[in-house]
């Protein structure tokens, strides 16, 4: 006579599961998805100060005896399937979709950001499984290695998770990224006109304007370092309504001289963030020729500004051709088609 054996894999997963909610207790309600598994293993409802404020995640945990940690010192998982990828992706349009690896020896928990960019860019017209990359593993300073270490990287660990939940969604950043992409004209041309205009009269697009400014708060997620006297500026920089209330002659406009800050200030960091998410859209081709080709070809199609320089930007002469991308779309999807095997 013999009892039921415990499958290791069980075992695993049941010991990931109990690390992971030791550990991670203070970020919110964990609520089991398991029974039905398709890629996910865990909702997570964020609780902040005792209060549940309606920010989730989607978790998936993944244990690993020895998690992969590549030369660049950032731990892998792999044996990720393309349809659970895929099954992330459409995810993450109504919520963050993270990952967690637990390292079992050493009870270690990785987590990775959103998956969403990561996800299509693994994403091809084969059946391989992928690897998945997590955030570096936090390193507190030598003073701080003491019997209370656990707690602070607890802690530390649990504030980045829930700092992910109140990011701005999937639906979000395409839509500004589209839109500053689909105004990057009237965005230069109202830049220019700024300081070559009297400084004293309106902004000449107040639409446009306000599209600079939207863009600006979905898209940059950290402010650089400022002065304490700029403070109340850079608290309200994407705020429209204060831009109008520091034109004093004025209940619904901005001045050129009140636009210069804000303007200044964004232009660089909303570039840089445009940049960023062009180039995810690129390498992710396979995902967005299936998803969403317009997008695809719009992104192929703009040529974004190398310079970032205010004193030198608003002096650039460019016309409508600068920000246009000669190359041909067709011979870009022909190759993708190529690339991918697409029949």
């Amino acid at each position: 006579m013999d009892f039921p054996k415990r499958i290791k894999q069980h075992k695993s997963q049941s010991d990931s599961f109990a690390i992971l909610l030791y550990k991670l207790k203070d970020v919110g309600i964990f609520r089991s998805a398991t029974e039905n598994d398709y890629g996910i293993d865990f909702e997570i409802e964020i609780v902040h100060n005792e209060r549940v404020i309606g920010k989730y995640l989607k978790a998936q945990v993944k244990s690993a005896e020895e998690v992969y940690i590549r030369e660049d010192k950032v731990p892998t998982i792999g044996g990720i399937k393309q349809s659970t990828l895929l099954y992330w992706t459409e995810l993450s349009y109504k919520t963050h979709v993270v990952a967690f690896a637990v390292d079992l020896k050493t009870e270690k928990i990785y987590f990775t950001k959103g998956l969403f960019w990561q996800a299509t860019t693994l994403l091809d017209n084969s059946e391989k499984s992928k690897t998945i990359s997590f955030l570096p593993p936090i390193v507190l300073p030598e003073v701080l290695k003491d019997e209370k270490a656990e707690k602070t990287e607890n802690f530390i660990s649990a504030f980045m998770i829930k700092k992910t939940a109140f990011e701005n969604n999937v639906g979000d950043i395409i839509y500004a990224h589209k839109a500053f992409l689909r105004n990057i004209k009237n965005i230069h041309d109202l830049y220019a006109e700024t300081w070559h205009y009297d400084a004293w009269t309106e902004v000449q697009s107040l639409d446009t304007f306000k599209t600079f400014l939207e863009c600006g708060k979905i898209l940059i997620e950290n402010l650089p370092e400022y002065p304490k006297e700029e403070s109340e500026k850079y608290k309200n920089l994407f705020n429209y309504d204060y831009w109008v209330r520091q034109t004093d002659w004025s209940d619904d406009e901005v001045s050129n001289m009140v636009a210069m800050f804000p303007m200044k200030t964004i232009m660089p960091l909303l570039l840089d963030k445009i940049q960023y998410y062009s180039e995810l859209v690129l390498k992710g081709q396979y995902y967005w020729y299936h998803k969403d080709l317009p997008y695809l070809k719009l992104v192929f199609k703009t040529r974004l500004p190398n310079e970032r320089k205010h004193e030198n930007f608003i002096h650039k002469d460019y016309n409508y051709d600068h920000f246009e991308n000669k190359d041909s779309f067709y011979d870009f999807i022909d190759d993708l088609r190529e690339k991918h095997k697409i029949n």
